[in-house]
C-alpha cells in the first residue's frame, strides 16, 4: 500500500512539473503562437478539441456534411449482406431527402422484379471491340497511389468478379488492376521470381493471416527490394509475378483473348500521361504509343480526363504517396508531389478537332476500342464545342462517351477555392449536356456516365432519366471498402486510419488482413445498387432502368388557377 501511495505520488509530482515546464516555455520562450503567450499550457487545451471537433461530431452528432446519416448506414447494411430495408425510426423525418428532389412518377401498372430485363449500356458500338458493360454501377476513377495497392486490388477484384467496368484513375495500370488473372508460365506478359521453399513452409506454419502477411512481406522484400509492392504472390507456383512491359507487344493480351478474370476495365489517362511518357529530347510529354499498347491490351475501354469536379487543374499526388513502386507504375522521380498540368496536352484552344483525331488515335492504337473523356459543366460552353465537332464526324470517330463529374466531385488533396467554385451540380449539369447533345442530333452516338456523389439507388435512378446511361462512384465504393471518413486522404498530415488511402505500409498491413471481407463487401454494395435501379424501373413500369426518362421525374406541382 506504502509503495502503491509513493507510485501515485511520484506520478502527480511528474504530471504538476511537467505542467509547469509546459508553461513556463509557452509564456516566456515559444514564440509562434499569441494565444499560449496570452494563456500558457490552457491554450492547448483549445487546439485539443479542435482536433477532437470531427470526431465527436461524427460519432455523437448529426454531421450529414459527407452524407446524411440514413444513406452512410444503406451502405453499410448492404455492404454487409443485410437487406437495407429502414425501420420506422430511419424514417427521414427531417425530409431532408423525400422533399421531391428525388421523387419520380410511379406506374399504376408496376412490373415484378422478375419482369425487369436490364439492358446494360453498349459502349462504342461502331467500333471493331466496342464495350458491353454487365452493371449500370461502377467504380469511378481512383488512382494507384492514391489509394493503397491492397485497396485497388480489392476494389479491382471485387468489380472483376461481379462484371462491374473498373477506372484506373490517372495513375497507370499495374498488376494490382488485374488480380483474377492467373499466373501461367504460357503468359509471356508475365514475370516472375522464384520463392525459396523452406519459406514457403514457414510461411504455411505461421498462425494467423496478419504474420502469414508480415513474411509475404518479408519475403518480397528480400527478393525485390522497394519494388515488391509492384508483385503479388502465386501460392500456388510459389513465386512473385508482375507485369513485364519489357516483352515484346506480341506477348500481351488479343482484345478477343480478354476473358471475365481481366475484369472490365476502363483506363484514365490524365493531363502528366502517367504510365504513358515517352521521352523527347526537348523534354515535353509525349504518349509511349508501345507502351500504350501494351497497357490498353488489358483494358475494354480509354477514358481522357480533361477535368474533373473538385480538381479543375491537373491530378495532385503528395510526395510521401509518391513511394519508388508508384514512381515506376507512372514513370516519374519518387518523393516528389505530383502537380499534374492543368491542360490536356492534345487538346490545346479551339482544338477539338486535332482532339478527336487523337481519340481516333488511340482507338486505332488500341485495337479498336472505345475512348471517351471526362469533363466538368458549368455551362453550355463546355460541352458546346465538342458536341458540334462530333456532328461534323462519321459515326465511330470522336468520342464513344463522355464521363460528366458534379461540381460537388470529391478529391483526396484539391485547392479549396477549385473544389468549390467551379461546375454544376450533376442533375444540372446532365440537363445541360443531353440537350445540347440533342440540339445537334448526337445524342445517339455516344453514352453519357455521370461521375458524382451518387451513393444510393434513389440519386442514380433520378441521373438516369436525366440521360445518363451509367453511374460511376468513388466515394460510396470507399465506404463499402472501409473508409470511416476520417478526412485525412491527402495523406499530407495524417494517414488514413483503416490503410485505405495511404501508402503507409503499417496501416495497409491491416487491410491486407481484412482483403477478403473487404473484396466481399465491395461486391455486395455494387450488387445492391444495380438491384435498387431495377427495383426503381420496376415501379416505373420499364422493362429496364435505360427507359428511365424525363417523364418519370416529378416536376414541381403547380395548381391550375380555375
Amino acid at each position: 500500500m506504502y509503495t502503491f501511495l509513493l507510485l501515485v505520488l511520484g506520478l502527480v509530482a511528474i504530471m504538476i512539473i511537467l505542467v509547469i515546464a509546459i508553461t513556463i516555455y509557452d509564456r516566456f520562450f515559444q514564440t509562434k503562437n499569441v494565444l499560449l503567450g496570452n494563456f500558457p499550457f490552457l491554450g492547448r487545451f483549445r487546439y485539443l478539441f479542435h482536433e477532437l471537433r470531427p470526431f465527436f461530431r461524427q460519432y455523437f452528432g448529426d454531421d450529414n456534411a459527407f452524407a446524411p446519416r440514413i444513406i452512410i448506414d444503406w451502405i453499410l447494411n448492404v455492404s454487409n449482406g443485410k437487406s437495407g430495408y429502414f425501420a420506422f425510426d430511419k424514417f427521414d423525418t427531417t425530409h431532408s431527402l423525400h422533399n421531391g428532389k428525388f421523387q419520380m412518377v410511379h406506374s399504376s401498372n408496376p412490373l415484378n422484379m422478375e419482369e425487369v430485363d436490364p439492358v446494360y449500356p453498349l459502349v462504342g458500338e461502331t467500333k471493331k471491340h466496342p464495350f458491353q458493360m454487365h452493371s449500370f454501377f461502377y467504380r469511378s476513377a481512383m488512382s494507384l497511389g492514391s489509394l493503397g495497392f491492397e485497396a485497388t486490388y480489392a476494389m479491382s477484384k471485387a468489380c472483376a468478379n461481379i462484371k462491374a467496368p473498373f477506372n484506373t484513375g490517372e495513375g497507370s495500370l499495374s498488376i494490382q488492376h488485374i488480380p483474377n488473372v492467373q499466373f501461367s508460365y504460357d503468359r509471356k506478359f508475365f514475370k516472375y521470381k522464384k520463392v525459396p521453399t523452406w519459406k514457403k513452409l514457414i510461411y504455411k506454419i505461421l498462425p494467423g493471416k496478419r504474420l502469414q502477411n508480415r513474411w509475404k512481406e518479408m519475403m518480397g522484400n528480400a527478393l525485390l527490394g522497394q519494388h515488391r509492392d509492384l508483385y503479388l504472390l502465386d501460392e500456388k507456383n510459389w513465386l512473385f509475378y508482375s507485369i513485364n512491359w519489357n516483352a515484346p507487344l506480341s506477348d500481351f493480351p488479343k482484345p478477343h483473348e480478354l476473358t471475365d478474370e481481366f475484369g472490365q476495365i476502363i483506363l484514365q489517362i490524365g493531363s502528366a500521361l502517367y504510365g504513358l511518357r515517352g521521352k523527347t529530347e526537348d523534354g515535353s510529354v509525349v504518349i509511349d504509343w508501345d507502351r500504350f499498347q501494351k497497357i490498353s491490351s488489358f483494358v475494354r475501354a480509354i477514358e481522357i480526363k480533361l477535368a474533373q469536379g473538385a480538381k479543375q487543374t491537373g491530378g495532385i499526388l503528395k510526395k510521401n504517396k509518391n513511394t519508388p513502386a508508384i514512381a515506376e507504375i507512372r514513370g516519374i522521380h519518387p518523393g516528389k508531389d505530383l502537380i499534374s498540368p492543368n491542360r490536356f496536352p492534345y487538346y490545346n484552344k479551339d482544338g477539338e478537332k486535332e482532339f478527336f483525331d487523337f481519340m481516333d488515335m488511340l482507338s486505332e492504337k488500341s485495337g479498336g476500342k472505345p475512348v471517351g473523356c471526362k469533363i466538368v459543366i458549368s455551362d453550355e460552353s463546355n460541352i458546346e464545342p465538342l458536341a458540334q465537332e462530333l456532328a461534323k464526324r462519321k459515326p465511330g470517330s470522336g468520342p464513344d462517351f463522355f464521363t460528366i463529374d458534379g461540381g460537388d466531385g470529391g478529391s483526396g488533396a484539391a485547392p479549396i477555392a477549385l473544389s468549390i467554385l467551379f461546375g454544376k451540380r450533376i442533375f444540372e449539369a446532365l440537363d445541360i449536356v443531353t440537350q445540347v447533345l440533342k440540339k445537334h442530333n448526337v445524342r445517339d452516338r455516344v453514352k453519357i456516365f455521370a461521375s458524382s456523389k451518387l451513393y444510393a439507388p434513389h440519386m442514380s435512378a433520378h441521373a438516369m432519366a436525366l440521360g445518363a446511361d451509367a453511374i460511376g462512384n468513388a466515394r460510396s465504393i470507399m465506404i463499402s471498402a472501409g473508409c470511416i471518413r476520417a478526412g485525412v486522404c491527402s495523406g499530407e498530415f495524417e494517414n488514413c486510419p483503416v490503410g485505405l488511402a495511404t501508402m503507409d505500409l503499417g496501416k495497409r498491413r491491416a487491410y491486407a488482413q481484412a482483403i477478403d471481407k473487404k473484396v466481399e463487401q465491395i461486391g455486395n454494395y455494387i450488387t445492391a445498387h444495380n438491384h435498387g435501379l431495377i427495383q426503381v424501373a420496376a415501379v416505373c413500369g420499364v422493362k429496364s432502368p435505360s427507359e428511365l426518362g424525363e417523364k418519370h421525374i416529378v416536376r414541381k406541382y403547380i395548381p391550375s388557377k380555375k
